[in-house]
Order: C-alpha cells, then sequence, then structure tokens
C-alpha cells in the first residue's frame, strides 16, 4: 500500500480534502510517525520504504494506522496554532487563541479510542500490559517463561587440578 493512500484517506478524516490546511509532505510524516507507533503498540512489523508501507495493511490494521496519524495530526496542528493572535477593531473581534485547546481536545479523545483499541487487542496478545498513567500502571512486554533443563556436561579435555 501506498504512504500517499493513508494521506487521502487521512485528508478525508480530518476535512480537508482540498489540501488547504496542511501539505502532502506534513501528513506524510503524520503517517510515516503512525506506522512505528502502531508497531510498537500493536506488535505488527510495518516498513515504510521509498514511500510504501509493507507489507499490506489489512482493513483495521489501516483504521489503527488512520486514527494514530489522525492523532499526529492534532499534536502538529497544536504547534501550528500555538502562536494564534486576539485582536479587536472597533466592533469587530477575531480571537484565534482556543483554538490550540480545541486540537488538544480532539486529541485527547482521539487518544482514547487508540488505547481502547490497544487494550482490546493487548487481551488477545498474551498478556501485554499496556500504559495507563491514570492507574500508575507502565507498559511491560508479554511474560514468557524460560524452561532450563538441569544437567552437567563433561569435557573429556579438561584435567581435574
Amino acid at each position: 500500500m501506498l504512504a500517499s493512500d493513508l494521506v487521502t484517506l487521512l485528508r478525508l478524516d480530518i476535512g480537508d480534502t482540498a489540501g488547504e490546511m496542511l501539505g502532502d509532505e506534513y501528513l506524510t510524516r503524520c503517517v510515516t510517525r503512525a506506522v512505528y507507533a502502531v508497531n510498537k503498540d500493536f506488535g505488527t512489523s510495518f516498513a515504510v520504504n521509498a514511500g510504501e508501507i509493507a507489507p499490506d495493511p489489512s482493513g483495521e490494521q489501516q483504521e489503527y494506522l488512520l486514527l494514530k496519524a489522525h492523532i499526529n495530526v492534532c499534536s502538529l496542528m497544536r504547534s501550528i496554532t500555538a502562536n494564534n493572535f486576539s485582536f479587536q477593531s472597533g466592533d469587530k473581534q477575531v480571537d484565534k487563541t482556543k483554538q490550540p485547546s480545541f486540537w488538544a481536545d480532539l486529541q485527547g479523545d482521539l487518544e482514547d479510542d487508540y488505547k481502547g483499541r490497544v487494550k482490546g487487542a493487548a487481551s488477545d496478545d498474551g498478556g501485554t500490559v499496556v500504559d495507563d498513567p491514570d492507574n500508575g500502571i507502565m507498559a511491560a512486554p508479554a511474560i514468557r517463561p524460560a524452561i532450563y533443563e538441569h544437567g552437567y556436561v563433561e569435557e573429556p579435555d579438561v584435567a581435574l587440578k
């Protein structure tokens, strides 16, 4: 699957089909960052090479990538709008200072949805614990026992001293 295909779908999700809000380079970066996050969170092994995501993500995996990319867009927009202004001239007033908080609210809602999906997938993953900072739980890999057999290997060339 081409990363540009996900960029097109992401544009649809963020309501920017005309490309007026963000350029392709920004959205491609958001998709690329999403690939690495989804790999970490879901245990997948996607790679981005020459604008192509391999192996092709399934429909559900595609949705995970888009959701995480959307979260990355919100973070980017918070940065972009952080220096917005407010002014008043006569009876006209423009206040763009609240835009970062609106993006933060959307980011928080999307992150909650994403974390819920990660937790749902983790229940099938043999015990992977997902970050839950509200309850003081840290991420830990699934616990897998290692079984060793006791034994002794005698080496014939070693002389006892």
